[in-house]
C-alpha cells in the first residue's frame, strides 16, 4: 500500500483502503479500481491523499526489507541478551514482512 496524492492518481490503480470525509462518511470503498472520472470526482471533493495497492509511485524514500531488518538489529543490539526484547524484536520482524507482503498485493 502507498499513500500518494489525487494528482498522481492514475486509472487503474486500485484502493488499499476506503476513501472518506472528514465525518467518516465513505466516499468510495477499498478495492475500487481508479477511472479518469473518478480521479476527478475525488479532486473535485477536495481529497488531498489516498492510499492505493502496491508501490505505483517511485519516492525514492522507500526502505527495502534488507534495510528495515538492519536497522532493528541495530536498534536492538543493547539489549541481545534480553529474552522479552527479543520476542518483541520478532514480533516487528514478522510485522514488517507482512506489510511488505500486503503492499506488493
Amino acid at each position: 500500500m502507498q499513500r500518494i496524492p489525487i494528482s498522481k492518481a492514475a486509472p487503474g490503480m486500485v484502493l488499499a483502503k476506503p476513501v472518506t470525509r472528514e465525518n467518516g462518511v465513505v466516499l468510495m470503498g477499498e478495492g475500487t479500481e481508479l477511472n479518469s472520472m473518478l480521479i476527478e470526482k475525488l479532486g473535485d471533493l477536495d481529497i488531498k491523499k489516498i492510499a492505493v495497492k502496491g508501490r505505483p509511485l517511485e519516492t525514492g524514500d522507500e526502505k527495502t526489507v534488507e534495510q528495515l531488518m538492519g536497522e532493528l538489529d541495530e536498534r536492538f543490539s543493547s539489549v541481545a541478551e534480553d529474552k522479552l526484547c527479543n520476542r518483541i524484536k520478532e514480533i516487528i520482524q514478522k510485522d514488517i514482512k507482512l506489510r511488505r507482503e500486503e503492499e506488493d498485493l
